[in-house]
């Protein structure tokens, strides 16, 4: 059986609709719907996953603990590709170092270049 499918069971034995569980938990249905068929492409992070799975759990009378350890075992077995780091998707890290260092350089090249050229005489800077 797999993770999805043993929610979705034991939500149904309560006769606890996803609907309800959305209402009380703030969390939209195609989530709760995602989680319940294993499609974890839905789901917008990991942390949000687990927060998730916490609220359902809770709303189900499940332990959340246990429930957080079964979805960490399967998906890491079963999809280990699956909440790859995410700054894979999101590639903010590197780019973002190089346009600092590249206005560093710019900046540093500037300023090499007014102080030459004010000792060679073309810049005068007069203070009152």
């Amino acid at each position: 059986m797999k993770f999805g499918e043993f929610l979705r069971k034991e939500r149904e034995l309560r006769g606890i609709t996803l609907e309800e569980i959305s209402k009380q938990t703030k969390v939209h249905t195609r989530f709760l719907e995602a989680i319940e068929q294993d499609d974890l492409s839905v789901l917008p992070a990991k942390a949000f996953a687990k927060g998730f799975l916490r609220s359902y759990a809770r709303m189900v009378g499940l332990d959340e603990d246990q429930v957080i350890t079964n979805f960490e075992y399967c998906h890491q077995t079963l999809q280990p590709e699956e909440y790859a780091d995410t700054r894979a998707k999101h590639p903010t890290g590197a780019p973002r170092h190089r346009v600092v260092f590249f206005v560093l350089f710019l900046m540093i090249i500037i300023l090499t270049a007014m102080i030459v050229l004010y000792y060679q005489g073309y810049f005068h800077f007069k203070w009152l």
